[in-house]
């Protein structure tokens, strides 16, 4: 079974499980600010869809504040 990666939109609160594979290929592809999570846009609503909780691959830990 394929390993994912909660998130929820930050204006809607709809949430999506994204793999874990493309969330990290985000991140790693990213690296001009390792302090932001990979961020996604909200299939329904266009808003922002931060990660629940998630381990970065350079060891930075993200978990929602709500």
């Amino acid at each position: 079974m394929e390993e994912t990666i909660k998130y929820k939109c930050t204006v809607c609160n709809m949430e999506e499980d994204i793999p874990k594979e493309v969330v990290e290929y985000f991140d790693e592809m990213d690296q001009s600010n390792i302090d932001e999570p990979p961020c996604f846009s909200c299939e329904k609503c266009g808003g922002i869809m931060r990660p629940l909780k998630y381990d970065g691959v350079y060891g930075k830990k993200y978990r929602d504040k709500n």
